[in-house]
């Protein structure tokens, strides 16, 4: 794990300089979720700023897929969606015997101690909406399954009074030159991209210059929680880092997708 030198992404003065952390070759933000969150909301229109959120699964995808790598050192921040990587770099940040400071760690993510460290999509997409809401300003979702994009913008609506929102559920079923149409039209300050892990930032990357939006995200399976489809995991369950067990246990087909924690810990307990 090395770090990288600090850079200034929300300003001139120094207060506003964040550290970067770079891990298996990925920039990450080195910053608790509300200086991200103050950090975005300062974003302007027609920027097309890139937030990636990056979880264990996108880093096992990238230790694999070159081109997936060099897809994540090409966006504006990757924040840390999963506590795994948080635990991965308080192991790491030590040399010597990791078995024993895996367990510590451990317990102390079972505690709820690091919890402000991960900015979950799912969590940064409701807390953009919420003051977009507030602000006066748009939000666009695309993608995701059936209509679940555009009912994930009713029940926010529903949630944050005065939200206004477009959607569409983009390719194939909508050209892309269309779904870029839509967007610009409607002139989102935030753009939610749910094509799943991959083809969503190779989206973004290939698009981004035509974006009209303040930020652009790509959000997994939030549209499956804010559509009401899936339910997302209990308080308790978040502090502890463990969204993941519970949409296991909710949606027990995806198991062997989840196949990719044991093996991140694994590569993390044998680097050196």
């Amino acid at each position: 794990m090395k770090t990288m030198e600090s850079k200034k992404l929300a300003g001139k003065s120094a207060k506003n300089t964040v550290k970067i952390v770079k891990m298996w070759d990925i920039p990450f933000y080195g910053s608790k979720r509300s200086r991200v969150l103050k950090d975005l909301l300062s974003k302007k229109k027609g920027k097309s700023f890139w937030v990636v959120t990056v979880n264990p699964e996108f880093v096992m995808k990238s230790r694999k897929d070159g081109e997936f790598l060099k897809l994540l050192s090409k966006s504006d921040v990757n924040v840390v969606d999963g506590i795994g990587i948080i635990w991965a770099k308080k192991v790491l940040e030590k040399e010597g015997i990791r078995l024993g400071r895996a367990f510590r760690v451990g317990l102390e993510v079972l505690q709820g101690k690091y919890s402000e460290e991960v900015v979950a999509g799912s969590w940064l997409m409701g807390e953009l909406c919420r003051e977009a809401a507030k602000r006066g300003e748009k939000v666009f979702f695309l993608g995701g399954f059936g209509d679940r994009a555009k009912r994930s913008g009713e029940n926010l609506e529903k949630k944050y009074a005065g939200l206004k929102f477009e959607s569409c559920e983009g390719m194939p079923k909508v050209a892309n030159s269309e779904v870029i149409k839509r967007i610009n039209d409607f002139k989102p300050k935030y753009l939610f991209v749910a094509y799943g892990m991959k083809k969503q930032e190779e989206w973004i990357e290939k698009n981004k210059s035509k974006l009209e939006v303040g930020v652009v995200m790509g959000v997994g399976r939030s549209f499956d929680y804010y559509s009401g489809d899936l339910k997302l995991a209990p308080m308790a369950w978040r502090k502890m880092g463990l969204e993941w067990l519970y949409s296991l246990i909710k949606d027990p087909k995806r198991w062997k997708r989840q196949l990719a924690l044991p093996k991140f810990i694994w590569m993390v307990l044998r680097s050196r």
